[in-house]
């Protein structure tokens, strides 16, 4: 749950963690992936989850996943693996994870973008 919240945050906001935190808004942002996998029927244990949210709501952080460093350079990213494999576990469950959703659209442009430059 870990990457994939800090993933979310940072490639959905194309920014740092602080770049995220330091605006209006930008702190709520963090805590709506644990809060998915609860509703999912599987709870973040609470020292995790207190873990997570501090890292993914550090202000001033110039933290970054590879998730988004990956595609920040033109290459592929690990969507499909982080964030592909969990939407659909979600969506069979009948869990709505509109942020996840969309989390891992934006990497899916990407990727397609990639692909076809490599194919021409």
């Amino acid at each position: 749950m870990f990457i994939t919240t800090f993933g979310a945050v940072t490639s959905l906001m194309r920014g740092t963690v602080g770049d995220v935190c330091d605006v209006p808004g930008g702190p709520a942002l963090g805590p709506a992936p644990p809060d998915g996998a609860a509703a999912a029927g599987h709870p973040v244990p609470e020292e995790e989850r207190a873990a997570t949210l501090a890292v993914v709501s550090a202000s001033g952080s110039p933290m970054v996943p590879s998730l988004y460093r990956g595609p920040a350079a033109g290459r592929p990213s690990e969507v499909e693996r982080l964030f592909g494999d969990l939407a659909a576990r979600a969506r069979a469950l009948g869990v709505a994870t509109p942020l996840l959703d969309l989390a891992t659209l934006h990497p899916r442009v990407h990727q397609r973008r990639v692909a076809a430059v490599a194919e021409a």
